[in-house]
């Protein structure tokens, strides 16, 4: 018998540790047409992916976590045969996912992430004949992009997702004052609105970084150092198959990251270990208030994927507003001791069902949707935040909508009753937020700006977080 053991993602050990306690599998769902198991528990778990030949099956194990529930068995159909899950051992549920007799799969194509700390999916490529070569990767066509949302501190030094690729050079010069080091990539191309962002990092001596686009065929990244700031070098890398970007190292202080391009070769694996790239990052643990973490809230960003929401002045979308909004709402959350389930935390479409089903599984305490509104006929002077609400919801709304206004001070345009189906079809209070305009001439420019929708976050976490306290749960 055959194992190959598969390299997690770099976003696949989000905030991971050891649970202290055991863990419940909340939920979990695998979906055929896109070949994705996704999976939640109500505490930080660490999962580990092997694949089993003979007949070939996905083995996810979660340790420090109890099913609960007598042993599932989920029949699929075509190259996928069934989705199982039990209990392996006291301490450990086992998903196994197996596929049909004669078939097998790319281990190193399968991408196993982590979305949040709590929630995990794991996408698998598509199965093949046995004896068969499978359908090699897609290769990028474009220029490498650089995202502030993932710039990453961690133990081991700065991460930087720059797309697809990495660049084709990497320059890297510190000023003679030692206060700024210039990390120059060649060929990399800023996308538009990031370009003279500034990135707060308050890490190993880097208090920010700065992308600027200096010409078509060179990316800088300015760092400012404090006094005790390492020397770094600069790796173009690719972790897992999965992620490739920018990795900043002190010099001679780490180990190496496997993989990518002038990357130094990976640690030895302990007996039985699986190879896992360095954390995503370290939050030190939050001290969790006694009422706080028993509650579980889920964060819904509207719309994603095939679907872009509402299209507002100069372009702009729903969906790329909503959804860095829901993250940060998240992580404020999370830092404050309660348990988040989101939705979606990526660009994929989900069903107004699948939202509903995810929280109403999981028994959430409350379930909040971010949205952003939008008027045709143009009509930009049309302008303001709204929260709505059906039947329980009327508190979190309130709450919610009064922390925006009095944070934001945009236009209020109140708390409303409202028949949407995911407030009609959650069973614990819900709440809808419409955060602005796309189409107005005053909330779009603010909702395109990132610094804004990071405080309308903090707004929408304060309101959750005041509900929270109000009430018993």
């Amino acid at each position: 018998m055959r194992v190959y053991w598969l390299f997690l993602s770099f976003l696949s050990v989000l905030l991971l540790s050891s649970p202290v306690q055991a863990a419940r599998l909340l939920f979990w769902r695998f979906e055929p047409t896109q070949n994705r198991l996704e999976f939640s528990t109500d505490t930080r778990v660490q999962p580990k992916a092997q694949l089993i030949s003979n007949p070939t099956r996905l083995i996810i194990d979660l340790p420090g976590v109890t099913l609960g529930r007598p042993t599932i068995n989920q029949a699929v159909g075509g190259a996928v045969r069934s989705v199982r899950i039990g209990q392996f051992d006291s301490r450990t549920t086992r998903i196994v996912v197996e596929l049909a007799p004669g078939y097998t799969l790319d281990p190193q194509q399968v991408k196993v992430r982590g979305m949040t700390a709590t929630q995990w999916s794991v996408e698998l490529p598509t199965p093949h004949r046995i004896g068969q070569q499978p359908n090699p990767p897609s290769s990028p066509t474009t220029r490498p992009v650089i995202s502030s949302r993932y710039v990453r501190a961690t133990t081991n030094g700065l991460y930087l997702d720059i797309g697809d690729d990495g660049p084709e050079e990497i320059e890297i010069e510190r000023s003679r004052d030692r206060k700024t080091l210039d990390i120059n990539l060649e060929g990399a191309t800023l996308r538009p609105d990031l370009a003279g962002q500034i990135v707060t990092v308050n890490q190993y001596g880097v208090g920010q970084i700065q992308f600027t686009q200096v010409s078509n065929e060179l990316a800088r990244l300015t760092l400012t150092l404090s006094e005790d700031s390492p020397d770094w070098r600069a790796l173009s890398s690719s972790l897992g198959g999965r992620f490739r970007g920018l990795v900043l190292l002190p010099r001679g202080g780490i180990a190496a990251v496997p993989g990518g391009r002038n990357a130094a070769p990976p640690p030895s694996n302990p007996p039985g270990g699986i190879p896992v790239p360095p954390p995503d990052r370290t939050t030190p643990p939050v001290p969790t208030p006694p009422v706080a973490g028993r509650i579980l809230v889920t964060i819904d960003p509207g719309h994603g994927g095939k679907d872009p929401g509402a299209i507002g002045l100069r372009g702009l979308r729903e969906k790329d507003v909503i959804l860095p909004i829901s993250l940060e709402v998240a992580r404020i959350l999370e830092s404050q001791g309660v348990r988040v389930q989101m939705t979606r935390a990526d660009d994929r479409f989900i069903s107004l069902a699948g939202r509903t089903q995810i929280a109403n599984r999981a028994r959430a305490n409350l379930f909040i949707s971010i949205h952003a509104n939008a008027v045709g006929g143009g009509r930009s002077s049309v302008n303001g935040v709204e929260t709505f609400y059906f039947s329980t919801g009327r508190g979190l709304a309130t709450a919610i909508q009064n922390s925006i206004i009095q944070s934001l001070g945009p236009r209020n345009r109140g708390v409303k009753r409202a028949r949407f189906y995911v407030l009609r079809n959650t069973s614990m209070p819900s709440a809808l937020v419409e955060v602005g305009f796309v189409t107005g001439r005053e909330d779009s420019p603010r909702l395109a700006d990132p610094a804004y929708r990071s405080q309308m976050a903090a707004a929408i976490a304060r309101g959750i977080l005041q509900y929270i306290g109000q009430n018993r749960f």
